[in-house]
């Protein structure tokens, strides 16, 4: 009778500790769709951004991302409004089934991770850099490159990439597929390939892409130098994960989480003065970070031992 108590308990301790983290997750994305018509008011507002001459060129990239973020709310496989039930009601693993909500878990847990890397190597002697101002004199003309940035990395390192290493394998196979559906979500024509070997290529292409990124960052210059390889090289290999699994839609949006809304709370901030977006945003940003580096720690050490239970069980 105790131990049907204790376990009872437990039960409820898991499911408040759930119900938590889910609101802190349903509060980060809420806070992104606030980045909206705060980066739009900072940029055609605010003295910040009144006299860019690049305005057009943001607000086009950015009713790209409004449309993309939107779509993401839908899917792939659960909209976002019936995930708190799920996760809740089943397992909390459900959070993967909604684009929007795996994002808040991935750049929460992404951003704390690649910190902690970028100190660590600043500990040794290797510098991370930063981004120069394109002007010093318009510093939101910074913001608006960043905005601009993630849907044409996207095209170049994930989709020229992977996508096209999919379509070849399609090819190879001789299956009849749709290119452009191809490039805009992999994952659902992976079953066409059937062949474990077409999988590791893809792996392998991820991880290619992801090193690519990271080197580009360096190549091209713009301030940052060589400790930057090592984290946008694992950014780079998770993008790869999330274009793959997610689609087009969700490696752009993992994207535009560092670049656009990161730094919309920043230039709002400078350009009002007063305001304390940013902090709260970065408060917000390391509780779920930190809840969701615990989170993927336990559902990795799940799926390793369901793994393990599934060879032994096989022999």
């Amino acid at each position: 009778m105790s131990l049907t108590k204790e376990q009872a308990n437990f039960s409820k301790f898991s499911t408040i500790l759930a119900l938590a983290y889910i609101v802190l997750i349903l509060l980060l994305i809420g806070l992104m769709i606030l980045s909206f018509p705060i980066g739009l008011y900072t940029v055609f507002i605010t003295d910040l951004g009144r006299y860019s001459s690049i305005r057009g060129l943001f607000i086009i990239f950015w009713f790209i991302y409004l449309v993309l973020f939107v779509k993401a709310i839908r899917g792939p496989r659960l909209p976002l409004n019936r995930i708190p039930r799920t996760a809740l009601n089943y397992e909390l693993k459900s959070i993967f089934n909604n684009t929007l909500s795996t994002l808040a878990v991935t750049f929460s847990a992404l951003l704390l991770i690649t910190t902690f890397i970028e100190l660590l190597q600043k500990s040794v002697g290797v510098e991370t850099g930063s981004l120069h101002e394109i002007d010093p004199s318009f510093p939101i003309l910074l913001f608006i490159s960043t905005t601009i940035a993630p849907i044409e990395e996207e095209i170049i390192f994930r989709v020229a990439t992977i996508g096209i290493v999919v379509i070849l394998l399609l090819f190879i196979r001789g299956n009849h597929f749709n290119p452009f559906r191809v490039l805009w979500h992999p994952a659902k024509h992976v079953s066409e390939l059937g062949k474990r070997a077409d999988t590791k290529i893809i792996y392998f292409a991820i991880i290619i892409s992801g090193a690519l990124f990271g080197f580009a960052h360096i190549a091209f210059g713009a301030g940052w130098e060589i400790g930057k390889v090592t984290t946008s090289s694992l950014a780079g290999i998770i993008l790869g994960l999330i274009y793959f699994f997610y689609g087009f839609p969700g490696a752009v949006l993992l994207h535009w989480s560092f670049n656009y809304f990161l730094d919309s709370f920043y230039y709002f901030d400078i350009a009002v003065r007063e305001s304390i977006l940013s902090y709260f945003a970065d408060i917000v940003i390391i509780t779920v970070g930190l809840a969701s580096i615990l989170f993927l720690l336990i559902y990795a050490l799940q799926k390793i031992k369901a793994h393990n239970k599934q060879v032994f069980l096989e022999r």
